[in-house]
């Protein structure tokens, strides 16, 4: 698996993760033990301002893919993103608007 090389903290209240391939996820800090991670060793990044593909546009590991925002374990059962890999959401766009 991909190793979590840093991250950043939100103002949403959720965390993106930095893998070592330059894979991003993102999850509200409060969910991180549900996943089994921890930050403890990792460098924190800051950056002023910073706002994150949680809050924004609505990924993380811990959303539901629906498109509903909820976390995925409360919602539809099937999580928006997948721990160390990289979200594709034009492609999930365009698979969307397919249908």
């Amino acid at each position: 698996m991909n190793k979590i090389v840093a991250y950043k903290e939100c103002k949403c209240g959720a965390v993106t993760l930095f893998f070592e391939d330059g894979t991003t996820n993102s999850c509200k800090k409060r969910n991180l033990n549900r996943f089994g991670i921890s930050l403890k060793g990792v460098k924190k990044e800051t950056e002023k301002d910073w706002c994150c593909n949680h809050c924004i546009n609505h990924y993380g590991i811990d959303i539901c893919s629906c498109g509903s925002g909820k976390r995925y374990d409360i919602c539809c059962g099937t999580p928006m993103e997948t721990l160390g890999t990289q979200y594709d959401g034009f492609s999930q766009i365009l698979k969307n608007y397919a249908r």
